[in-house]
């Protein structure tokens, strides 16, 4: 691994499309994604925020109306 392959906090927050804050946050709660910290700055894998994606993931059910 190197650190081309990391996204650092600021850009990963500009994707999701919220703050570099709302992004501490969760990882304070441990609510997100997997994370590299190297001194003060915080990295994040692009496959580890894509496993942390897929998790999340929801399938909608079905409707249980039936039809007479």
């Amino acid at each position: 691994m190197t650190f081309c392959n990391l996204i650092t906090e600021a850009n990963y927050a500009d994707q999701r499309g919220v703050s570099i804050r709302s992004v501490q946050r969760e990882r304070a709660q441990r609510v997100g994604p997997p994370f590299i910290k190297v001194g003060r700055k915080v990295y994040y894998r692009s496959a580890a925020i894509e496993a942390w994606l897929l998790s999340m993931e929801q399938v909608q059910p079905r409707s249980s109306r039936t039809t007479s």
